[in-house]
């Protein structure tokens, strides 16, 4: 074990590091399995860089969000669009999102029909989504959370930006390769189904204009994603909590906080079958559906709680 690879313990024996911390350039680091990454869903920010790193500075200046508290200058470096690694993790953004539209649009499809031809009303579909969403979120979070982080959505990587966890080109290119994942995957649906109909009311990213004001749709919008992001931060972000309930039980907790928002906004309005608080989910769903009723609240309200 040579002195690159190792560091004194307090009693003098030397202590394993972990597999970035052993990076001797950029490019070995493009080789590990786990990158350092502050903005990490569900990590509470295990998997970040510290100053006892042997090679912190050449780690921090291309990904100057590896660390929880980087300076703007660093955060606003476009530099970063320069880094394969962001453009990897950003590709896989972009499928895990469209995975996520294809699979859950699939469920979505099938409880549609009974908001209209059951006497439930639209209880049935909303609880059902609420729990497809939960089981979804946590899985994706778990797949994906080592490698980019597992945001899946703007409303967070948006968050972890303008809490200078997510650097700028790490947040463009995210939000790029989410809706473009977004759309792609929603489209599979619609070539799967043969048909657009089924899109065009799904919950969480239906609103029906004649039943609800844009001012009450951005309200519920805004107020629901500030909930998810301040239980997404205290959750899966604070390093506190790694401790308290460990970042294993962090996806789950966001699955779940995910879950009941959506079951609590869902019936809660007629012609509001729960928030959205997905931008790019909405965009890909209502592309597919030609539907796009109110579709800039989709965007505001997140964005309006992110800031």
């Amino acid at each position: 074990m040579d002195a690159t690879s190792k560091a004194e313990h307090e009693s003098g024996e030397p202590i394993e590091l972990p597999a970035f911390r052993r990076s001797r350039s950029l490019p070995a680091l493009n080789r590990v399995n786990s990158r350092p990454f502050a903005g990490r869903i569900g990590g509470n920010q295990i998997f970040t860089a510290t100053t006892s790193d042997p090679h912190y500075e050449t780690i921090t200046h291309a990904l100057p969000d590896a660390i929880g508290d980087a300076k703007w200058a660093a955060i606003l470096d476009l530099r970063g669009f320069r880094e394969l690694i962001l453009w990897k993790t950003a590709v896989i953004e972009g499928v895990g999102t469209g995975m996520q539209v294809y699979m859950s649009g699939l469920f979505a499809v099938g409880i549609v029909p009974s908001v209209t031809e059951t006497s439930v009303g639209p209880i049935f579909p909303v609880t059902f989504a609420a729990i497809v969403n939960f089981l979804l979120i946590s899985l994706f979070i778990f797949c994906a959370g080592p490698v980019t982080g597992a945001h899946f959505n703007p409303l967070i990587t948006w968050a972890t930006f303008l809490t200078k966890l997510s650097s700028l080109p790490r947040t463009v290119l995210y939000t790029v390769f989410q809706c473009a994942g977004a759309v792609i995957g929603a489209f599979l649906v619609r070539a799967s189904l043969g048909s657009r109909e089924p899109l065009a009311v799904m919950p969480g990213c239906y609103i029906d204009p004649t039943l609800v004001s844009p001012g009450e749709a951005y309200v519920l919008e805004t107020m629901t994603s500030l909930f998810i992001i301040f239980l997404a931060f205290g959750l899966g972000l604070d390093p506190r909590n790694a401790t308290a309930f460990g970042p294993a039980l962090g996806p789950f907790l966001i699955g779940l906080s995910v879950a009941l928002v959506l079951f609590g906004s869902g019936f809660a309005r007629k012609g509001y079958l729960g928030s959205s608080n997905n931008p790019a989910r909405c965009l890909g769903l209502m592309a597919a559906g030609q539907r796009f009723d109110y579709h800039y609240i989709h965007w505001f309200g997140p964005l309006t709680a992110a800031m």
